[in-house]
């Protein structure tokens, strides 16, 4: 395609973006064709010869995507000419050409070893994770914190075990290359213009490595929406490091207001939420495809109830051949609709964390079903091992008991004389019990007494609230079906969680940013789940209004009437 017939393609305020030769601000709102425009701009200035050009992006797979684009509108022969790479790979190619520089990245296991044995060490009280976070924080700055609080204290500690080892972490990287460009150590690279997508998201130091580079010369556009800034817990910038931007620059500012992606009755809904965030780049949201889309807030009594509704309207969508997906606040939230995803047979991609079906308890669970029904023989020692009897003490009733699956109890007397502590045999003792009683209701057919208690006995023994949940979604799944309890676990045990342009994705309002589908369906809005009290209302807003833009075509909104509903849902306007 010629680079005219590119040009032809785009409407005027992308014409703009691709004409301007000056620093610019490029605010695209959601669905507006932004790397389109991206990639069309960097294509026209590749074709003078003397230009070279610099893509930025946040993700390696978006910095393929775009080099990709850009090359297949220039034509290969500029790949010389064009450096694309997200701005951590961009930074740790500069090191490699500075002074004494480390390039040897320490991975995330050595790095969790290297902090859990200084919290050990010093007698930090901190958790592993927690302290990782704390030093993330710190890295943000270009100096290093100074001595006098516990924090700054684990940072000298764990920069100085880096330093020992000769290596530097994923966030030293954008650091040090900062620190050699402001010192003069390190070259910015040396394009004609710098191109830089989802520029909202950016923290400190990334603003800072494109500021420097504006600074030694090269033409800067940036393109992102602050309506779009979710990341405020990464320390994004947002609609501030926007504005500094165009202050710092004077740089054009230009609205991409066109949406090529939803229906205007989905539009303008989101417009209404979002409008009511005070600090925003103002802007008109034009839908190109008009109107025909439909928008809907419906109430359930349950999460599962709303599982299934979700379900049952996204289904129709999928069988024509539309794509569809859930969007929940947390990953956690979407536990019931797996459930009744797998109860039910629906092809599905959890698309954001880990199955919480995937956990090692629902596996024990299927484990203890098989084993009551008597299709099973081994597996006793997990589920003991899971209710707290260690090693030493297993072996010790292995040969002086008769294990689960016997009839009738084992004398405790015999369990204690042979060094099992009381406590342990107390349990083992309640277990087989218990698990007699299983036996006897399974074969009169009582599965569902079967599963009541083995639920029951298995939360008892759950460490935390991630294996709580993975039983209880277990029981969930299974109760919903009818049979033998080997023909419910087919159902539990079913890969029907894979990718799949057929499948119902189930994601996050975080991860589905950037992503499109027919129709979704956004679960939990209710207050104190959206917002979350733990971030702001104007980021709560913006994400809300992320999860809302993502549908082409339908969008329903629900809730579980647990809480409140979320005064987003208000805002919109239709309930």
């Amino acid at each position: 395609m010629s680079l005219d017939k590119v040009l032809d393609g785009l409407n005027p305020s992308q014409r703009e973006v691709v004409n301007a030769r000056q620093h610019c601000v490029a605010v695209a709102v959601p669905g507006a064709g932004k790397t389109a425009t991206i990639a069309a701009k960097a294509a026209f200035l590749l074709s003078d010869p003397s230009v070279t050009v610099g893509a930025v992006t946040f993700s390696k797979d978006a910095a393929v995507e775009l080099r990709d684009r850009i090359l297949a509108l220039a034509g290969a022969g500029v790949r010389k000419r064009l450096i694309a790479g997200t701005f951590h790979s961009l930074a740790f190619k500069q090191l490699g050409k500075g002074p004494g520089n480390q390039r040897d990245i320490v991975h995330d296991g050595v790095r969790f070893a290297i902090v859990a044995q200084i919290l050990q060490d010093g007698g930090f009280e901190m958790d592993v994770e927690d302290a990782i976070s704390a030093i993330e924080r710190m890295k943000l700055q270009l100096t290093d914190p100074s001595l006098g609080t516990v924090e700054s204290q684990l940072f000298h500690a764990y920069q100085g075990a880096l330093a020992r080892n000769g290596k530097i972490d994923f966030q030293d990287m954008l650091r040090l290359a900062v620190r050699g460009m402001e010192s003069g150590d390190i070259d910015p690279y040396p394009v004609t213009h710098l191109l830089v997508d989802e520029y909202q998201d950016c923290d400190g130091l990334q603003s800072r490595w494109t500021a420097l580079h504006g600074q030694a010369g090269s033409t800067v556009t940036v393109v992102g929406d602050d309506d779009q800034s979710i990341y405020g817990f990464r320390s994004a910038l947002g609609y501030r490091g926007m504005q500094a931007f165009t202050a710092e620059f004077e740089a054009t500012s230009i609205v991409l207001g066109k949406n090529y992606r939803s229906h205007s009755e989905i539009l303008a809904a989101a417009d209404r939420v979002i409008r009511n965030n005070p600090d925003r780049i103002l802007k008109e949201l034009v839908s190109h495809r008009g109107p025909g889309g439909k928008i809907e807030f419906v109430r359930q009594d349950d999460e599962f109830k709303e599982a299934v509704a979700a379900i049952e309207v996204l289904g129709p969508v999928l069988r024509a051949g539309g794509t569809a997906a859930v969007l929940a606040r947390t990953n956690r939230i979407l536990d019931p609709l797996e459930a009744v995803c797998r109860s039910h047979g629906v092809k599905y991609h959890r698309a954001a964390g880990r199955s919480i079906l995937d956990r090692p308890e629902a596996g024990l669970m299927g484990d203890l079903l098989e084993l009551i029904q008597g299709c099973k023989a081994t597996g006793v020692d997990a589920l003991l091992g899971f209710a707290g009897i260690g090693a030493a003490e297993l072996d010790l009733i292995h040969r002086h008991s008769r294990m689960p699956g016997a009839r009738g109890a084992v004398p405790k007397k015999d369990l204690t004389d042979a060094g099992v502590a009381e406590s342990t045999v107390s349990k083992y003792r309640e277990f087989q019990k218990r698990f007699t009683e299983w036996q006897t209701l399974c074969e009169r057919d009582y599965f569902s007494l079967v599963l009541d208690g083995v639920r029951e006995w298995m939360l008892r023994y759950a460490s935390d609230d991630k294996a709580k949940r993975a039983v209880s979604t277990a029981y969930e799944v299974l109760t919903r079906l009818s049979g033998p309890f080997s023909e419910r676990l087919k159902f539990l045990r079913q890969r029907n969680n894979e990718p799949a342009d057929d499948a119902l994705v189930l994601t996050t309002m975080h991860a589905s940013k950037g992503r499109e589908w027919s129709a979704v369906v956004v679960i939990r809005a209710e207050e104190t789940i959206v917002p979350d009290e733990a971030s702001t209302e104007s980021e709560e807003r913006r994400l809300f209004y992320v999860a809302m833009t993502r549908a082409r075509d339908a969008l329903w909104i629900s809730t579980a009437k647990k809480n409140p509903t979320s005064r987003f849902v208000l805002e919109m306007g239709i309930s």
